[in-house]
């Protein structure tokens, strides 16, 4: 009888370990990060883009965007080669100093997500094309556009970027519930779509109770990948490119939300994480 329970109990627990491996895939790179310094995790980041429909054209745009940060700022910080953890405390770019004796310091000085990630997902981008270029909150990017051949759009590409990233009003609300609505229906107003089901654009919107508004204080792309979730973005406009592989959606909010940049005073509501233009669970 002993014997009989002791086999029961071994099949049980096999059992369990075998039902425990069900869930999702842990992969090598889960968790891990590249600032886009060696050939090794460029080739395969350009590879993770390239199977989500993102053009050759775009990927080498970002490509020579994070080989030319990557020559003016290597003397200040030791970027890590190939993939490595991401840091328990979160990353941590403050060494970083840009060589403004550089000929692409003029460009990359004003370099930010959201011209980043515009990059990449413009292809797969409609909008209704109604964007305001008056929003102070976009004035750098637009000077950009309009000045700098690095940042240059079509007529129809401006106008699908700030319709995307023009601030969206939430005057006359007080809850996060009712700014997650409001964001919502900016998206319904202006025709926001990407299509695609391999790539999504992931905005975090800040609040500006001086403005009553919402805006976008960081973006990237998101890649779904055999490895997990593949996120592209320019950490700030002073900070490195980054794309990190993150296991699910659960732990990119997390690590997005723990951004001490992304939260001002005791005025300011939360974050929102959108992906899409849907809220991120």
């Amino acid at each position: 009888m002993k014997k009989t329970i002791l086999v029961w109990a071994t099949v049980m627990a096999a059992g369990m370990l075998a039902l425990s491996g069900c869930g999702k895939k842990e992969t090598a790179h889960t968790g891990e990060y590249t600032n886009l310094t060696d050939e090794v995790s460029r080739k395969k980041v350009t590879g993770e883009l390239e199977n989500c429909g993102v053009s050759k054209e775009q990927i080498e745009t970002l490509m020579k965007w994070s080989e030319d940060y990557h020559e003016i700022t290597a003397k200040s910080y030791p970027y890590p080669k190939g993939f490595t953890a991401l840091p328990e405390g979160g990353m941590d770019y403050s060494s970083i100093l840009m060589d403004d004796s550089a000929d692409s310091y003029s460009y990359l000085q004003v370099s930010n997500c959201r011209l980043t990630a515009f990059n990449l997902i413009k292809n797969q981008l409609i909008t209704a094309g109604t964007g305001e270029d008056t929003d102070l909150w976009l004035m750098f990017d637009i000077d950009a556009i309009d000045t700098m051949p690095e940042y240059q759009l079509t007529k129809e590409e401006r106008a699908d970027f700030l319709t995307l990233f023009n601030q969206v009003s939430v005057e006359g609300t007080s809850t996060l519930e009712e700014h997650e609505k409001k964001i919502q229906e900016a998206w319904k107003e202006r025709n926001i779509q990407i299509h695609g089901d391999k790539l999504s654009l992931v905005c975090v919107y800040l609040h500006a109770p001086e403005d009553q508004a919402r805006f976008v204080g960081h973006t990237g792309v998101l890649a779904e990948t055999e490895e997990g979730l593949l996120f592209v973005e320019k950490y700030s406009s002073l900070a490195p490119f980054q794309a990190t592989y993150f296991k699910d959606r659960a732990a990119l909010k997390g690590y997005l939300l723990a951004r001490p940049d992304l939260y001002g005073n005791q005025t300011e509501l939360d974050p929102i994480v959108m992906e899409n233009g849907i809220v991120m669970k």
